[in-house]
């Protein structure tokens, strides 16, 4: 018996020679061949080998380290199927890329064929100073792309940003996220259809119906950017900035956070209900340093009075605010001013709410009804939203259109004109006074026409038309019956009725 032993071993160990003679008698190409990519085991307390219908499998417990070229897994226990490259680990997971993305989660499938990952459970991906986590949690390795479909949350610094979907590119540091897009920061509130953010720029674009909102204004757009580091925003596109009782629309929307100042274009159009102002404008710029406002191409500005607005259009409008929260308002050049019983036309204007008068300079002409009035300034007082008086200084002249070619007219120094329920009610006339008046008999016909000179006249109006005229000291006066009257002669000098440059419309303005 011990010798059969004896025997037996010995073949044994002859065929143990054998076999590694015959692995030594293998072609050099054949040892030659290896799996760079293949799974390999760094480490393991526990190594169990389970053969199922000719597959190996590889269950390893406990501090479990698996590695593939620049990828580390570390997991509590997995399960490595090393042909077909694919590892399914449980516990304290930890997916380690190049040492700059790291993915944290309760469990993972990793597929090394195609180099991805998909890791359930209190997912936790960070990238320098962002942190992501959600539920669920796909990883491609190669292109460096971290994809979520059941929502996620994004924090960086004092940004936090959750989505139901999003999309992680670790090369270019640009996250996308759609769905109930939803950025918080201490500053500020974003929330949109879709963004696209930069953790390493820290720039935001945002696509499609977006609402940023602040401790004071609220901003709607569809399409523009934040850079939260320099303060920058850009809006376009259907842009609505709301800042009570103020309200902002326009094509696009650029403000600096740092500097204060911010820019709108094209279809501009400025809300005040507190002020019951409205602006319209195609460039306008806001400095919230100085508390002023430029606006250019196709300025126009509306004063709500009643149930009336009047409305100024210029070349370019300034407006400004002093530190008592008094305005005041410049416009210049070409001039227009529309209401529906008031126009006029300038070179230039300005109006300050804290006398309420508004001041046209450069050739100025203003029309109320049938009356037009010029003279080298014009002051428009404004009393309870209303036109209460006009003042015509220096070469006043007001000429009121009777009939087809009869002009009632006076002519002063300086010419006050006082209005009524918006209706021109009395006109004085002071210094070097002149009147032509066409006068009626009690059946409204043409008797004649009064000329006379006079240091002061007064002209009493009613339904819009002269009605009754006197005069302080004695008056050089000459009466002319109609049937000798020449309408041609009865113009003073310097006559020049405007009704062509009288504008129409709002849209005259532009």
């Amino acid at each position: 018996m011990i010798g059969a032993g004896i025997l037996h071993a010995r073949i044994y160990v002859i065929a143990i020679a054998c076999c590694l003679l015959g692995c030594l008698a293998m072609p050099k190409t054949v040892l030659a061949q290896t799996d760079s990519n293949a799974i390999e085991i760094r480490q393991a307390d526990y190594l169990e080998i389970i053969q199922k219908k000719n597959v190996s499998i590889n269950k390893l417990i406990n501090n479990v380290i698996l590695v593939q070229n620049n990828l580390t897994l570390y997991c509590d226990s997995a399960l490595l199927y090393k042909s077909a490259k694919i590892a399914k680990i449980y516990g304290n997971v930890h997916v380690n890329q190049s040492d700059s993305v790291h993915v944290y989660g309760d469990s993972a499938i990793y597929d090394g064929n195609s180099r991805t990952a998909h890791i359930y459970g209190n997912v936790r991906l960070t990238d320098n100073s962002m942190t992501l986590t959600t539920n669920d949690l796909l990883y491609d390795m190669s292109a460096k792309i971290a994809t979520y479909i059941h929502g996620g949350k994004l924090t960086d610094g004092e940004a936090v940003l959750t989505s139901e979907l999003g999309y992680y590119y670790a090369f270019t540091n640009d996250a996308y996220f759609k769905k109930n897009v939803l950025l918080v920061h201490p500053k500020y509130q974003l929330e949109a259809d879709t963004l696209q953010y930069n953790t390493q720029t820290e720039i935001a674009f945002f696509h499609g119906p977006t609402k940023i909102s602040t401790e004071n204004s609220t901003v709607y757009c569809h399409k523009g950017y934040y850079e939260t580091n320099s303060g920058i925003a850009v809006f376009h596109e259907q842009v609505q900035l709301d800042n009570a009782p103020q309200q902002l629309l326009a094509d696009s929307l650029y403000y600096n956070r740092e500097t204060g100042i911010g820019k709108a274009f094209r279809h501009i159009e400025f809300r005040d209900t507190a002020q019951n102002i409205l602006q319209f404008a195609n460039i306008a710029e806001y400095d919230e340093v100085h508390n002023t406002i430029n606006s250019t191409d196709g300025s126009i500005a509306g004063y709500i009075m009643d149930m009336d607005t009047l409305f100024i259009g210029g070349d370019t409008i300034r407006t400004a605010e002093d530190s008592l929260g008094r305005k005041t308002m410049r416009v210049f050049h070409h001039v227009r001013i529309y209401k529906s019983d008031l126009q006029g036309v300038c070179d230039s204007l300005s109006y300050t709410d804290a006398d309420s008068i508004l001041r046209m300079f450069g050739v100025p002409v203003m029309w109320s009804d049938s009356t037009q009035f010029t003279a080298d300034t014009i002051y428009m007082v404004m009393r309870a939203k209303q036109l209460s008086e006009v003042q015509l200084y220096s070469n006043g002249y007001i000429i009121n259109e009777d009939d087809s070619l009869i002009y009632n007219q006076i002519k002063g120094r300086n010419i006050y004109g006082y209005f009524a329920n918006n209706d021109l009610r009395k006109i004085h006339a002071i210094g070097n006074g002149e009147s032509v008046y066409f006068g009626k008999d009690d059946d409204n016909r043409y008797i004649g026409v009064n000329k006379l000179f006079c240091s002061e006249i007064f002209i009493y109006l009613n339904d819009k038309k002269f009605h009754r005229i006197s005069f302080r000291n004695a008056p050089d006066s000459s009466f002319t019956p109609m049937d000798g009257v020449q309408l041609q002669e009865f113009q003073l000098k310097n006559f020049d009725w405007q009704y062509d440059a009288r504008p129409q419309s709002m849209e005259d303005l532009r």
